[in-house]
């Protein structure tokens, strides 16, 4: 189960719960205050997230299964009217779908337009099935700090222990990383999907119907 307040011990293993993705964004949230979003990852289970503010904002997103993303808008001119999807384990790109997570990024946009675009970025693949929220955190530093994951290339042997080490200093600090200097064969994936909006408990909610 993800979904746990408290901040858990890091092991070499263990899948990151929504405590620890917490701790991370809202030290995020202290060091960046002009970033939007960032808010509690728990929101997402009910699309009860606020609209994100501002004119940048990120969240990582639970998936509704096992799995967690980051959704970010605004970070660059290319990305000023689509929203970016960071996912380590998107597999084919051009086959990705979530219906959760585009329910959450809707949620967060509070959108009247009748369809949203998105693109799901070409970044580093996590090479296990446990260590998605250590990449979804370290893709949200970087981008904090001005520089797109995408043309990173991170030392999965050092994550954790980064992490960790931030986790105790409370500051998150730029995972270690190099500039990728591999061309990925897998091209970004630009996806664009209907919404349909209605208003219902004084709440906007989104029905998703492709």
């Amino acid at each position: 189960m993800l979904f746990l307040d408290k901040v858990e011990q890091l092991t070499k293993t263990n899948r990151l719960t929504s405590g620890f993705i917490n701790r991370a964004m809202q030290m995020l949230s202290q060091q960046h205050p002009d970033i939007g979003g960032l808010y509690c990852c728990t929101l997402g289970a009910s699309l009860e997230y606020p609209q994100a503010t501002g004119d940048k904002w990120m969240q990582i997103i639970h998936d509704g299964s096992n799995h967690w993303v980051l959704a970010s808008k605004g970070f660059s001119e290319t990305d000023r009217d689509h929203v970016m999807v960071y996912d380590s384990s998107a597999g084919d790109f051009s086959e990705w779908e979530c219906d959760h997570v585009v329910s959450c990024m809707s949620s967060l946009l509070k959108t009247f337009e009748k369809e949203m675009m998105y693109i799901i970025k070409s970044c580093q693949q996590q090479g296990n099935g446990y260590d998605c929220g250590v990449f979804a955190i370290a893709f949200a530093t970087s981008l904090a700090n001005g520089t797109d994951p995408a043309t990173l290339l991170y030392n999965p042997d050092t994550m954790r222990t980064h992490l960790d080490s931030c986790m105790k200093s409370g500051v998150l600090l730029p995972f270690p990383s190099t500039t990728s200097r591999i061309k990925r064969f897998r091209k970004d994936a630009v996806k664009q999907v209907p919404l349909y909006c209605y208003l219902q408990n004084n709440r906007l909610q989104f029905d998703e119907r492709r």
